[in-house]
């Protein structure tokens, strides 16, 4: 049983769109870590002695 060309086209049309929607969303989640990991990273203290120098020997 074949399903009618403008229902196919249809429902493949509302298939893209949540893909799409999905896309979006872990877009917009990434987003949101990234944010978060920079402030996380901004409220860390700097040391101006702790990571200052590269010890080539370790």
């Amino acid at each position: 049983m074949e399903v009618p060309a403008g229902i196919a086209a249809q429902a493949a049309l509302t298939r893209q769109a949540i893909a799409l929607e999905m896309v979006k969303q872990a877009a917009d989640m990434e987003k949101q870590l990234v944010a978060i990991l920079d402030q996380a990273i901004s409220n860390v203290p700097v040391s101006s002695s702790r990571g200052a120098t590269l010890n080539m020997q370790a």
